[in-house]
């Protein structure tokens, strides 16, 4: 069965293209455009790759988190593949982490977010709230924290301008301000209890799904985001789940959109 795993960002799209005599033949990556868009760039991709009609299409995306949604999402990207089959671009990515398997995924982008299921299929969230109502310890709160605090401001010179919050989208332009937040950090001490706690932050996301999730023994854990680049904040984090106790870290297995290619679509659905 010929397959294409997709996983659809903020920035990029990016394709997994399979077959089931050569596993997989190309991963290939183009500007990414709202889902109503998205079907012509997929056409455009898979004749210039001369790929032919594929048997499967799997997304993950932002924002499906009822029917009502996958279905209107199947919808518009009907006619790609034999079977379209769209899921929550964090469903996506925690099956990616554990391969299909039980376990918490954290991520730490512009937003935070938790996500994890059981080795009985339930699922948990904690966060993902957006800027108005949490994103704790995402790159959002980050540059928030430091410019809401008058000598880190100073600090950050040109980039501390409060102006940034009229920006066009301005929580991804606080979140902006993040690398040169953690870049400081080496050498203030206000901006490294910023990265500290962010990194606690998003570990008391973990914790807050395992509470809710009957894990046998330490819950799986695994990171996904900008954040986590940052060896210190990955650092800080790993020390704030192993001061809580319970937890297995370890890194992600797959990419999503290879996940998306390889596992069954009802492993990506959490059905046994």
């Amino acid at each position: 069965m010929r397959t294409i795993g997709a996983d659809l960002g903020g920035t990029w799209l990016r394709l997994c293209l399979t077959d089931p005599l050569r596993g997989v033949l190309l991963r290939l990556r183009v500007p990414a455009l709202p889902l109503d868009r998205l079907a012509p760039a997929f056409r455009e991709a898979l004749a210039k790759e001369r790929f032919p009609r594929p048997d499967l299409l799997v997304l993950g995306s932002t924002g499906i988190w009822s029917a009502s949604r996958r279905a209107a999402a199947q919808r518009s990207l009907k006619g790609l593949a034999r079977r379209v089959l769209v899921v929550s671009d964090i469903e996506l990515a925690q099956a990616a982490a554990f391969a299909g398997g039980p376990g918490i995924l954290v991520v730490g982008g512009t937003g935070s977010v938790a996500f994890g299921r059981d080795g009985r299929g339930k699922s948990l969230r904690a966060g993902g709230l957006g800027a108005l109502l949490g994103d704790e310890g995402s790159a959002f709160w980050v540059g928030r924290q430091a410019l809401r605090d008058p000598s880190l401001r100073r600090k950050l010179g040109a980039r501390g301008d409060l102006g940034v919050v009229h920006a066009p989208r301005p929580a991804a332009a606080v979140a902006s301000l993040a690398p040169a937040v953690f870049r400081l950090a080496a050498r203030d001490e206000g901006f490294a209890r910023i990265r500290s706690q962010a990194a606690r932050h998003l570990a008391g996301l973990a914790a807050e799904v395992r509470a809710g999730l009957p894990f046998r023994g330490p819950a799986p854990v695994s990171w996904r985001g900008g954040l986590f680049h940052d060896p210190r904040f990955l650092s800080g984090f790993l020390a704030a789940l192993a001061d809580m106790g319970g937890f297995a870290p370890r890194p992600a297995l797959l990419e999503a959109e290879v996940a998306a290619a390889l596992l069954p679509p009802h492993v990506l659905l959490g059905r046994a």
